[in-house]
């Protein structure tokens, strides 16, 4: 009788166990064809990630299903954006065109001896983004990049085209997200950001680096606020003349240094072009976001002559872009550097007008030797150019 008992009490126990088997092999069947029919919501667990903004960089949090929606974008971008390809029989010496909204440039090409362009198709990948017309003529019309490709005799050409969008928040001008300072765009007196922390790491990594390799870079001069700027425009206006100092230094609110990027190395005259560090300097400095922003035969484009010690931070992918093409901060956000004395001068100018028409270009005096920069707190603030003390450095 107990053995009866026993062997029931048995197939009950097993039974059970079979049923509750079957119940987590059903549950379990069941998500899986859910996961199957919505992976994206099967994927909900949230991480942080760091996502690009205009040049700079913030913290934001994103769903793993953005993370995938953004790889796709960024594929699909790839996949419709062609890298630079020339042709044989005629090519363009840009192999990147930087434009901004609602501006024209003209499509430049070259071509072997004796081709015919007259018969050439121009077409835009995306007409949103950039239009052209059938002399070449190229339009920006949105923020965002496409590409045009140019067909002659059974050949094509395909040039990458970035269109930019120019801004102006509290009195400063910025083409996606990266400061303009230069004789068109200017910043108010009250811009006083001082040296920013970006620059101020960027350079002490890229010192650190020289170092390493027996090299002595050093920081001259740096952040220097309005005040201290019509000290410096002043005495040099008073030395050698305003049409001399517009080509040697800025007008107070137009300065580089006023944006908080930049910083001058070592010694302020161009022998230092011909040192080691100088050297290591112009081949380096993009990989830690700097810019020569003044380079050698630029002149006509950037308004100001060559400086070697000039570095200018604007991250590492637009520096390595700028560097790698050749190009000038104007050439990069598509803009001009053009100083057109008016009454009032000093304040931000609203329009840009031909750099030949207000630069001289003949009888420019031998550029000034000038060995160092004196600290800004040695400088008194003034309130006007006629007040500048006249020894102030340049």
């Amino acid at each position: 009788m107990a053995r009866q008992k026993k062997q029931k009490a048995d197939r009950a126990y097993y039974t059970f166990m079979l049923l509750m088997l079957s119940v987590v092999l059903v549950f379990a069947f069941g998500l899986m064809i859910g996961k199957q029919n919505n992976p994206q919501e099967a994927e909900t667990v949230q991480k942080s990630v760091t996502v690009p903004k205009d040049n700079l960089t913030e913290n934001k949090t994103i769903t793993a299903s953005d993370t995938e929606t953004v790889s796709s974008t960024q594929q699909a971008q790839k996949e419709t954006v062609p890298e630079f390809k020339q042709a044989t029989s005629f090519w363009s010496e840009n192999s990147h065109i930087y434009l901004r909204v609602n501006h024209e440039k003209q499509l430049e090409l070259k071509t072997v001896a004796n081709f015919d362009l007259s018969d050439a198709v121009y077409n835009v990948n995306d007409t949103n983004i950039a239009s052209i017309d059938k002399s070449g003529m190229l339009t920006g019309l949105t923020k965002g990049e496409c590409t045009i490709t140019v067909s002659c005799n059974e050949e094509t050409l395909h040039i990458p085209v970035t269109v930019r969008e120019l801004t102006v928040m509290d009195g400063c001008t910025y083409v996606d997200g990266i400061l303009i300072a230069n004789k068109t765009y200017g910043m108010p007196e009250t811009y006083d950001p001082g040296m920013l922390p970006e620059t101020e790491q960027a350079f002490n990594a890229l010192q650190a680096d020289a170092k390493d390799l027996g090299l002595n870079i050093y920081e001259s001069s740096g952040y220097r606020t309005y005040q201290y700027q019509i000290s410096v425009y002043k005495s040099m206006c008073d030395a050698y003349g305003e049409d001399y100092a517009c080509m040697y230094s800025a007008r107070p609110g137009y300065s580089e240094h006023q944006t908080g990027y930049t910083v001058d190395c070592n010694s302020i005259d161009n022998t230092f072009a011909e040192t080691a560090e100088g050297q290591w300097l112009a081949d380096n400095c993009h990989n830690y976001g700097f810019i020569i922003r003044y380079p050698e035969g630029k002149e006509d484009i950037t308004g100001y002559a060559y400086e070697s010690w000039h570095i200018r931070y604007v991250g590492i992918e637009a520096a390595t872009e700028i560097y790698e093409q050749g190009l000038t901060l104007e050439e990069y956000l598509d803009v001009e550097s053009v100083h057109v004395h008016v009454e009032g001068d000093g304040e931000t100018a609203d329009s840009e007008t031909n750099l030949s028409e207000t630069v001289p270009t003949e009888n420019i005096p031998e550029e000034p030797i000038i060995n160092s920069i004196a600290p800004e707190e040695n400088i008194t603030p003034v309130e006007s150019f006629a007040d500048a003390p006249l020894d102030a450095p340049i």
